[in-house]
């Protein structure tokens, strides 16, 4: 005496996958006296492809929902080959929780050159691999779970810059969520930022991340670092940089004033220009904006009231976080002829835009 309409939530299924759902119908005794097969397919326009307008290492996911991106390497629109299979590598908050494995992402799967995930609600940061049949990780991709950062223009046409940190979830002076996340040189990789403002603990994550390795011949090249994306190589004797190279030069080109398959940021966007015509050179950085209170660099974008935040999130020596609170370190895309890359530092009484 009725009629119902029964709905079923698929756990697991890509938009687009074919599946099969079984009907039964049972008497009083439990025995079956019909059942039915039908054959459905998800439809396709429910996947974002977060890679339609171009490719990079680092995706920008501002909603819950299922999304998609190419298997390439970097920016390139060269198709990664030999993937077996994918899966998330690690999940954070970016603070002292630590989440589950799915909270942030889960149902990863691959399929004709694309990865397809399903994103929560939750804010943080994600990595998915491909790995070969070796179980050996071939690339890996930062899934950045916030909401759309915003452009800032900087004082003397310098540059657009965003208005947050790599992997911070927002840009409010004193949030542990306007952190971030740390990078080595040339590396297209996160490591996790801090758990709080106030000490100097790595943010929780879905892993135990690895100690560090010195750089060498094998653990120095870039085969093993995109092999390695949660392992932290520390510089060689050599040239002082964790690239190893034989000789007392460095590799300047991992980086640089074009965006390279290295570049760790998302679509549209790359690691500044440093130096003396770099962005925050001419714009005219000063130590005349460090907030004491919220420990970081306040920087006046205009008349109106507009300031870019930089905090103090201190910088990572391998196996823990250094002058948090007390030091905020940048790098640019630029190298000084054969010395180190240029890079943005400040601390409460000083600052140095030209290194």
């Amino acid at each position: 005496g009725g009629k119902g309409e029964y709905k079923a939530i698929i756990e697991g299924l890509a938009p687009g996958s074919r599946y099969e759902v079984k009907a039964y119908a049972k008497n009083n005794e439990g025995t079956v006296y019909s059942s039915s097969v039908t054959f459905c397919t998800l439809p396709d326009e429910e996947v974002e492809d977060l890679s339609v307008y171009g490719t990079a290492n680092s995706y920008i996911v501002s909603r819950s929902g299922w999304f998609k991106f190419k298997a390439t390497i970097g920016r390139s629109q060269e198709l990664l080959g030999g993937i077996d299979t994918v899966e998330v590598l690690w999940e954070s908050f970016g603070n002292n929780i630590k989440p589950e494995k799915g909270d942030l992402v889960k149902n990863v799967t691959y399929e004709d050159g694309y990865i397809t995930f399903m994103s929560s609600l939750e804010e943080g940061n994600a990595v998915i691999c491909a790995k070969n049949s070796d179980g050996t990780i071939l690339w890996s991709w930062h899934i950045w779970l916030t909401d759309q950062p915003a452009e800032q223009l900087y004082p003397n046409n310098a540059g657009v810059m965003m208005d947050r940190n790599l992997g911070a979830t927002s840009d409010v002076p004193g949030d542990v969520k306007s952190l971030g996340l740390f990078y080595q040189w040339g590396r297209k990789d996160p490591f996790l930022g801090a758990e709080s403002v106030n000490n100097s603990n790595f943010a929780k994550s879905t892993i135990e991340w690895p100690g560090y390795v010195y750089s060498d011949a094998t653990t120095g090249t870039m085969e093993y670092a995109v092999q390695h994306p949660t392992q932290f190589i520390m510089s060689n004797n050599l040239n002082n940089e964790w690239l190893f190279t034989g000789t007392k030069d460095k590799n300047t080109t991992l980086w640089g004033e074009d965006k390279t398959i290295y570049d760790p940021c998302p679509l549209g966007w790359r690691v500044p220009d440093g130096g003396d015509l770099g962005v925050w050179k001419v714009a005219g950085f000063t130590n005349d904006e460090f907030d004491n209170t919220n420990r970081g660099y306040n920087f006046p974008l205009s008349d109106d009231g507009v300031y870019a935040w930089y905090p103090t999130a201190g910088y990572h020596t391998g196996n823990s976080i250094t002058d948090l609170r007390h030091y905020g370190h940048y790098w640019s895309s630029v190298h000084q002829g054969g010395e180190s890359a240029y890079y943005f530092y400040f601390t409460s009484w000083s600052v140095n835009v030209t290194w």
